[in-house]
């Protein structure tokens, strides 16, 4: 059986439509799959509104947390996606994404670029999650930008004075906040961290599993992350990080495949939720 536990729709920084994407996955055969936009389930409670019989939807959310001034992202999954707490939270946190886009925006502004909040919200009215990358296109639409990645490495670049620090939320209370409702929390795609010494000092942290298998990950990443599940007793789980964007793997669904075997456990634990 194919699964797929980690993809992002257009709730958040992907391209397809939830409904879209559910029914891609089921055309490329993947049975059971988690839909895991940044930091909102919007595009899940989408899913859950239409639901489609052959292919098992589990509650999924890839949240935003900082260690050491690195990014550490967390997968929710199989939470009560109804729990007060959960859903408070994600609404501060997307009124502190949109508000710190807006700061961006008035810093840009007063430096003599000709962009508004207003026209920001015009260009994407149907946006679930304002961030950078959408910034960076009304920039390029604007023709101060040629592309999205040198709006990151210029103008919207941590250090430019047009840049407002995020809100840092602690990875031990996202875990705390996954597991009051009743969710399991796994550390997403640990090679992007991009420090072994900072994963095993994360993994200290009350970690239902590890993110084994994930498009950037080599062989021989899967096998140290592995032995690390294995030591700790941990999940083992796996995804294909799906966007739809060009410049991005995988390109297409069913590019990066998931054998439920590889996560056998985590399939059982998630059949007891």
């Amino acid at each position: 059986m194919l699964v797929d536990f980690h993809m992002h729709s257009t709730a958040s920084d992907g391209v397809m439509r939830p409904l879209d994407l559910r029914a891609a996955n089921k055309a490329a055969g993947i049975k059971m799959m988690s839909l895991t936009d940044h930091d909102m389930i919007d595009g899940f409670m989408t899913m859950l509104k239409e639901p489609d019989l052959d292919i098992a939807v589990i509650p999924g959310c890839e949240f935003s947390s900082t260690y050491k001034d690195k990014d550490v992202h967390i997968l929710g999954y199989a939470f009560d996606y109804t729990n007060k707490e959960l859903n408070d939270y994600l609404t501060f946190f997307k009124e502190s994404r949109e508000n710190r886009i807006f700061k961006m925006i008035d810093l840009l502004v007063k430096d003599g670029y000709d962009v508004s909040v207003e026209e920001f919200k015009e260009t994407f009215p149907n946006a679930s999650s304002l961030g950078r990358p959408l910034l960076a296109q009304l920039l390029i639409n604007k023709g101060y930008l040629k592309t999205v990645d040198e709006g990151f490495e210029t103008l919207l670049r941590r250090g430019s004075p047009y840049y407002v620090p995020k809100f840092k939320a602690d990875p031990l209370d996202v875990i705390n906040l996954i597991h009051d409702a009743n969710g399991l929390a796994v550390m997403a795609h640990p090679k992007l961290i991009k420090n072994d010494d900072y994963v095993q000092e994360l993994l200290q942290l009350p970690f239902d599993g590890i993110e084994v298998y994930h498009i950037i990950h080599k062989k021989e990443d899967e096998a140290r992350y592995r032995k690390m599940a294995i030591l700790r007793k941990l999940l083992i789980t796996g995804g294909s990080d799906f966007h739809g964007i060009e410049t991005k793997l995988p390109k297409a669904i069913g590019d990066y495949l998931i054998q439920s075997e590889s996560v056998a456990d985590f399939l059982h634990v998630l059949q007891a939720h």
